[in-house]
């Protein structure tokens, strides 16, 4: 089966980190196909930012989502720009409630994490957030398996980071699964 997920927020947000770790988590640890695709405006932080994904069993013939089946969301202006365009009875939408206030009104299943707030006063630092929320979205999706994301952290984070990355990642799952729940 074909998944197609978007990442977005802005530059400096971690969406394209967070893409690059379900990629390899799906497709080094778990053998399946995987194709990654990124865009960025032309600041390196603040400017806005996307990265899609494409999962599969098979072999992919077309890198590029063709209609998203999760829209991960991290900033309002992210929000404003991909969430006009989901297929309301398909998309899931997640994001971080922080940051995002204002929902399209086709969104019709959504999910809040508060990815940022959690960040900031569980682990001290936003830069987390993006973490989180690929937590969320594994518990809310089952695309790939908590513990494949987990090995996709070891060597594609900083060395120093590792321990409150994966502490992100329970704290997302578990976020998540209480929405869920």
């Amino acid at each position: 089966m074909r998944h197609e997920v978007m990442f977005a927020g802005f530059g400096g947000q971690g969406v394209i980190k967070a893409a690059i770790l379900l990629t390899i988590g799906a497709g080094l640890y778990e053998g399946r196909e995987v194709a990654q695709t990124q865009s960025y405006g032309p600041e390196a932080r603040g400017g806005a930012c996307r990265s899609q994904v494409v999962l599969s069993e098979k072999a992919i013939d077309y890198i590029k989502p063709l209609c998203i089946d999760v829209l991960s969301v991290m900033s309002q202006p992210a929000m404003d720009m991909y969430g006009k365009d989901i297929d309301p009875d398909k998309t899931l939408v997640v994001y971080d409630s922080t940051l995002v206030t204002n929902l399209p009104p086709l969104v019709k299943k959504a999910h809040p994490i508060p990815a940022t707030r959690e960040a900031e006063t569980k682990l001290g630092k936003a830069l987390f957030a993006n973490i989180i929320m690929l937590g969320g979205f594994c518990a809310l999706t089952s695309m790939v398996s908590l513990d494949s994301l987990k090995k996709a952290l070891k060597g594609n984070v900083p060395p120093q980071t590792l321990a409150k990355n994966q502490m992100a990642l329970d704290l997302g799952y578990e976020l998540a699964k209480g929405l869920a729940a």
